[in-house]
C-alpha cells in the first residue's frame, strides 16, 4: 500500500511538504519554510529517494538546502534559477543554512522540461505540467505503480500577463493532492482587467496628492507581474510616469524571467523578441540613492518580502507615519505575520525595535498568482475527475470549506488532513 506523509502545508500556507511512502522507495513533493517564522518541516533526509520541488516559492521549496539531501532533486530549468536566487536571499537574512549548503544542493539537481517523462525511483515515473502560477511552476504528475497522482501546487487557471494558465490536458488521475489558498466560496477575485484598474487608481490617486506608494511583493511572479502592468499603463499615458524603486534582487529575478522567454505567455514573449521591453526601466536602489525615496517627490517603491515579515520593505515602512503615503497589499498576508496586521487595520506595528504608528493608506488588491474559488472550480471541471482528493495549502476555513465543495459538487471523496496525517494514497 502506497502511504502519503503531509508534513506541512495543512490547515496553513507555508511549509507545503508531502512524503510519499511506496515500500519500496520514499520521495518529497516539495520542502517548504513556514514564511512566517521560518520553521522547517521534520523529515528524515537519508530516507529520501527523491525530492520533486513544484516551483520556487519560499514555502514551497525553503528547506530544502537545510536537509543535504543525497540523493536527486527535480525541478524545471527556470525554477532552478530562481531558487538559487531565493536560497541565497534566505541564507543571508535568516542564517537558516549556510552557502555551502546551497552548493550542495545545486549539485544534485536534475533540471526538467514540461512533459518529459522522468523516471526518479524504481517505482515512480514523473511527468511535470505548467501550473500558471510562476515562471516555471509545475503540477507533479506521478505513475505509482500504475496509479496516478497529480499535485497540482500551486495554480492559476486565468492567464497573466507573463504566463499562461495552468495546463489541463492531463492524462487519468487516481488521486488528486489540490491547493485551496482561495478555496472558499466567499473567495472570489474580480477579473483580472478589474484588479489592473483598481491598481492603477489607487496608486494615481496617492501620486496626485504627492504621496508614495508601497508594494511589497514576492521577488518571483508577483513582481513581475506587477512591473509589467504599471509600464503597461505608463507607457499608455494611463498611469502619470513616476520613479519605480526595485531592490536588486527583484532585477534579478526579472533577468531570469526575461532569459528563459520561452517559458512565458507568448504576448510577452513576442515583445521581448521585438525588443520591446515589458518591464521597463526602473531604479535599482542603492546607497548612493536610497536617499531619494524619502523626498518630497512621489515614487513607487517595490519591495520584498510580500507578507512584510522581512527583507528590504520593512525599512520602508516608516513611510506610513505620513498619511500622503499608501501601501498596497497584492496578495495573501498569512497569520502572524505584518501583512496580515496591517490588512487587519493595524493602528501601529513594530517591524524593528521601535513602534512605527500607521497614518497612511493601507489597501488589499488581490493580485494573487492562485486560482480563487471559481476558477478553482473551472480547474476540476477540465481536468480528468480523480477517485479521491486531498486538499492542502490554505488556512483551516478554506481547505475544509473546499472540501466540502469538492464532495458537494463532484461527488468525490475529498478531505483536508491536518499536519502530521498518514494515510492511504490509493
Amino acid at each position: 500500500m502506497t502511504i502519503v506523509r503531509f508534513h506541512g502545508g495543512c490547515h496553513q500556507i507555508g511549509m507545503s511538504c508531502v512524503e510519499i511512502d511506496t515500500k519500496k522507495s520514499k520521495i518529497l513533493v516539495d520542502c517548504g519554510m513556514n514564511p512566517s517564522d521560518n520553521s522547517l518541516p521534520k523529515i528524515n533526509p537519508n530516507d529520501i529517494d527523491a525530492v520533486v520541488v513544484s516551483h520556487s516559492h519560499l514555502d514551497h521549496c525553503g528547506a530544502v538546502p537545510y536537509f543535504n539531501f543525497k540523493n536527486p532533486i527535480y525541478s524545471t530549468i527556470p525554477s532552478v534559477d530562481l531558487m538559487y536566487i531565493l536560497w541565497k536571499d534566505i541564507s543571508k537574512l535568516s542564517k537558516t543554512y549556510p552557502e555551502e549548503n546551497i552548493q550542495k544542493a545545486m549539485n544534485n539537481i536534475k533540471a526538467v522540461n514540461y512533459g518529459e517523462p522522468k523516471k526518479i525511483t524504481s517505482d515512480i515515473t514523473m511527468r511535470l505540467y505548467d501550473a500558471g502560477h510562476i515562471l516555471g511552476s509545475s503540477s507533479v504528475y506521478l505513475d505509482i505503480g500504475g496509479k496516478k497522482l497529480l499535485y497540482t501546487g500551486d495554480i492559476n487557471e486565468i492567464e497573466t500577463r507573463t504566463l499562461k494558465s495552468a495546463d489541463t490536458d492531463i492524462d487519468e488521475i487516481d488521486t488528486l493532492i489540490i491547493e485551496s489558498t482561495y478555496g472558499a466560496p466567499t473567495d472570489i477575485k474580480p477579473s483580472r482587467k478589474a484588479l489592473e484598474k483598481q491598481l492603477i487608481d489607487e496608486i494615481s490617486a496617492t501620486i496626485e496628492k504627492g504621496g508614495k506608494v508601497i508594494i511589497p511583493v514576492f521577488a518571483v511572479g508577483r513582481s513581475q507581474e506587477i512591473i509589467a502592468v504599471l509600464h503597461n499603463y505608463m507607457r499608455s499615458k494611463l498611469l502619470k510616469r513616476v520613479p519605480i524603486y526595485v531592490e536588486g534582487s527583484l532585477v534579478h529575478t526579472t533577468g531570469i524571467y526575461m532569459s528563459h522567454s520561452e517559458w512565458l505567455n507568448p504576448k510577452i514573449r513576442n515583445n521581448l523578441e521585438n525588443r520591446i521591453n515589458p518591464f521597463g526601466d526602473v531604479t535599482i536602489v542603492n546607497k548612493e540613492n536610497s536617499s531619494e525615496i524619502y523626498n518630497k517627490e512621489p515614487c513607487i517603491i517595490i519591495s520584498t518580502s510580500g507578507m512584510v515579515q522581512g527583507g528590504p520593505i520593512l525599512q520602508y515602512l516608516k513611510l506610513l507615519k505620513s498619511p500622503k503615503n499608501k501601501i498596497i497589499l497584492t496578495g495573501f498576508q498569512a497569520e502572524e505575520t505584518l501583512g496580515r496586521q496591517l490588512e487587519d487595520g493595524a493602528e501601529e506595528i513594530t517591524p524593528f525595535r521601535n513602534k512605527i504608528p500607521v497614518r497612511g493608506e493601507v489597501v488589499k488588491v488581490e493580485f494573487s498568482a492562485h486560482s480563487d474559488y471559481n476558477s478553482l472550480i473551472r480547474y476540476m471541471k477540465k481536468i480528468p475527475k480523480p477517485k479521491k482528493v486531498f486538499v492542502m495549502h490554505g488556512e483551516r476555513y478554506q481547505s475544509l470549506s473546499f472540501a466540502m465543495t469538492i464532495w458537494k459538487n463532484f461527488k468525490i471523496p475529498a478531505i483536508a488532513p491536518t499536519a502530521g496525517s498518514i494515510l492511504s494514497l490509493f
